[in-house]
């Protein structure tokens, strides 16, 4: 089933981890260091990620199919933010954790950790549809995505209009904007410029998991495991997020197709990380968002596997 092969690429996360961590308790990488990272990735390096991944061969096929995965993963954004608001009244969650818990729930690492896990689950045809996926996928984490955390950062619920525009108005979602028309009007960058963009884009993860490694290390592996709030993440991010994914694919795709398979192995990443940056950059829980964000992460080397032989067998 390629169970081992999900493990291995989520080592690969882990000990890009390490660096960050280390540092940290060397009392070499603090507060400030992180959060002036975290604006590079968001300001520069993550852009230049988006657009590089978006260089791809025309396709009307690929075009069509990108409609279905924005169409589905906008229904499971409507429905985790609706699940957000009733857990927020229910169990008394905090606003500023309830907009970075709905950020986690729909948003995963979809890119560097699930292009690998595709690839080593089904083959090089799902990592083509998963960087599809992605790309599609990021026009949402920068727009409702950004919006989402800011609330939290805020502490309400609303957002004035001008700072609803400036939510998506973001180098993400302009990234994603330039890919996306770059793609739709067949243009490749020259090497002389898509070799300094795909360069620079490279840097994300490592620089993305050396924060998400200091912030770690000042939470501490303990609290992680003792965070009850955590676990409800776990639950909706892991099991949830992939059965309102696997329900849009059954009502709008069908069964039996790679395509449809590729996006619910996708919902099924655990948090992206940048739930971290993000929560880093615009002054929002960054330690809660670190907590649901690794335990995500350990959780699912069990989750993913599982969700993985149930789709073989619908």
């Amino acid at each position: 089933m390629g169970a081992v092969d999900v493990i291995l690429a989520l080592a690969k996360v882990f000990i890009m981890i390490l660096p960050g961590f280390i540092l940290t308790r060397l009392d070499l990488l603090k507060p400030p260091h992180t959060e002036g990272i975290s604006n590079i990735i968001t300001n520069l390096t993550y852009p230049f990620m988006v657009i590089n991944a978006m260089q791809m061969e025309f396709s009307l096929a690929i075009l069509n199919n990108c409609k279905y995965v924005v169409l589905i993963f906008t229904a499971v954004v409507l429905v985790a933010m609706l699940i957000s608001k009733l857990l927020t009244s229910i169990i008394k969650i905090p606003v500023s954790q309830s907009g970075i818990m709905a950020f986690m729930m729909v948003f995963g690492s979809t890119g560097f950790l699930g292009l690998p896990v595709l690839d080593g689950l089904y083959g090089k045809e799902a990592v083509f549809y998963g960087a599809l996926a992605d790309s599609s996928f990021n026009i949402l984490m920068f727009t409702i995505g950004i919006i989402l955390i800011k609330q939290a950062a805020a502490g309400e619920n609303k957002l004035g209009a001008l700072e609803t525009i400036k939510g998506l108005l973001n180098p993400c979602f302009i990234g994603a904007l330039i890919g996306l028309a770059l793609y739709v009007c067949k243009i490749s960058l020259p090497d002389v410029i898509g070799g300094p963009v795909e360069t620079i884009g490279a840097a994300t993860s490592p620089l993305a998991m050396m924060v998400v490694g200091s912030h770690l290390a000042r939470v501490g592996f303990k609290d992680m495991f003792l965070c009850k709030t955590a676990y409800l993440v776990c639950l909706l991010k892991l099991l949830v997020n992939p059965a309102i994914a696997l329900i849009g694919v059954m009502l709008i795709i069908g069964s039996g197709t790679l395509f449809g398979t590729v996006i619910v192995i996708e919902a099924a990443m655990p948090c992206a990380l940048l739930s971290v940056i993000l929560s880093e950059r615009y002054k929002a829980d960054v330690e809660f968002a670190t907590k649901g964000t690794m335990l995500t992460t350990f959780l699912c080397l069990i989750t993913i596997p599982l969700v993985a032989i149930t789709l073989q067998h619908i």
